[in-house]
């Protein structure tokens, strides 16, 4: 269990390692910088709303039908 969960914490920060570099990426070439302040306390997203909400809901109800739940979960031991 050790193990497994040190790779985990291995996979997580490498995926933030990268979430880094892109950001980096991306101010480095924008015109404008946005404040501290704007990147470190981003605005909620706005609640969706009649078809919008309900599309989205299709396209989850769609997207997960199908979806074996026994092959995500890491079975125990």
């Amino acid at each position: 269990m050790a193990i497994e969960a040190s790779i985990l914490r291995d996979e997580r920060q490498q995926r933030q390692n990268i979430i880094q570099a892109w950001q980096m990426a991306v101010l480095m070439r924008a015109k404008r910088i946005p404040s501290l302040k704007q990147l470190l306390d981003p605005k909620p997203a706005k609640p969706l709303r009649g078809k919008e909400l309900e599309e989205r809901r299709r396209e989850f109800r769609q997207m997960t039908k199908n979806l074996d739940m026994s092959k995500l979960m890491p079975k125990k031991k």
